[in-house]
């Protein structure tokens, strides 16, 4: 009735008045999706960061609409949600998109992936692909290749070698660096906002545990102990649903972890746990 195109609604029943989170879940989202077959309207449903199992339901429902309603032409169809989560002056987004169609200060590349590189390029065009080639020619064992936009809607992109290992340990300890490259020239340039594929996760076999829980913390640590004011998303592949939920359920997790750590951050030093879960003054 007043022409809005837009409404966010919280979780309702899914806290202390112990109903059932799959039966609210199930019921809110097949209404919601009913009215959007009649009316031009946006619905959002916010969950608290700490509450997984719900946003996992709630994912789970839209889902299970969409595989078991394939026939049905909705008016809007229905889409993976944008996660948000703020990490002390920074904010890590996650959601499912094109790396090249990101409004980012930076578009990053992983030159050891071919699929990857000449994606870019050709989205990118003739300039980029002469300066990438010119100064893969140039330099290298450069780490890193950094190209003008071209004909994207960033200011530059980098592509930075990196190879996975089998060894788990060695794997992290790539991902680590491959962040922390990133993060020292995003500094030097001054930039506010980047782009990250989700590297590793498309045919060389890696973990995705192992790949996406490393990336998010790292990103989580770079942003605390440098006080970025920095943008950080992620952009998974639309058709990669497995990767996209594995990022959803480490930012938010990674966010528990945050605000679980900053109680006890704010706890005077002279104060120590006890084996009874309470406080003791020494």
């Amino acid at each position: 009735n007043d022409n809005r195109k837009s409404i966010a609604f919280p979780a309702i029943g899914c806290g202390q008045y112990g109903c059932s989170i799959s039966l609210v879940a199930k019921t809110v989202i097949e209404e919601a999706c009913r009215l959007r077959t009649l009316y031009p309207i946006a619905i959002t449903f916010i969950i608290q960061p700490d509450r997984t199992d719900i946003y996992d339901e709630f994912q789970k429902q839209i889902d299970l609409l969409e595989t078991s309603e394939p026939s049905q032409s909705l008016e809007q169809p229905l889409e993976s949600p944008i996660i948000s989560v703020s990490i002390g002056n920074g904010i890590i987004v996650v959601e499912k998109g094109n790396i090249t169609t990101q409004k980012v200060d930076v578009i990053i590349g992983s030159s050891s992936s071919i699929v990857l590189t000449q994606t870019i390029i050709e989205a990118a065009g003739d300039e980029v692909k002469t300066t990438y080639e010119t100064e893969s020619k140039r330099n290298p064992n450069s780490i890193l290749i950094s190209t003008p936009p071209g004909q994207l809607s960033c200011r530059r992109i980098f592509f930075l070698k990196w190879k996975p290992d089998a060894d788990d340990s060695i794997l992290r300890q790539s991902i680590i660096d491959f962040i922390w490259n990133v993060i020292q020239n995003i500094i030097s340039c001054n930039y506010t906002s980047v782009a990250f594929p989700a590297i590793g996760c498309g045919g060389y076999g890696c973990s995705v545990d192992i790949v996406v829980k490393t990336m998010v913390r790292e990103i989580k640590n770079q942003l605390k102990t440098r006080n970025l004011s920095l943008t950080v998303k992620f952009v998974i592949q639309p058709e990669q649903q497995n990767i996209y939920d594995e990022f959803c359920k480490q930012v938010l997790a990674s966010k528990k972890e945050l605000v679980e750590k900053s109680v006890e951050d704010q706890l005077p030093t002279t104060w120590e746990k006890s084996t009874g879960n309470q406080l003791r003054f020494v």
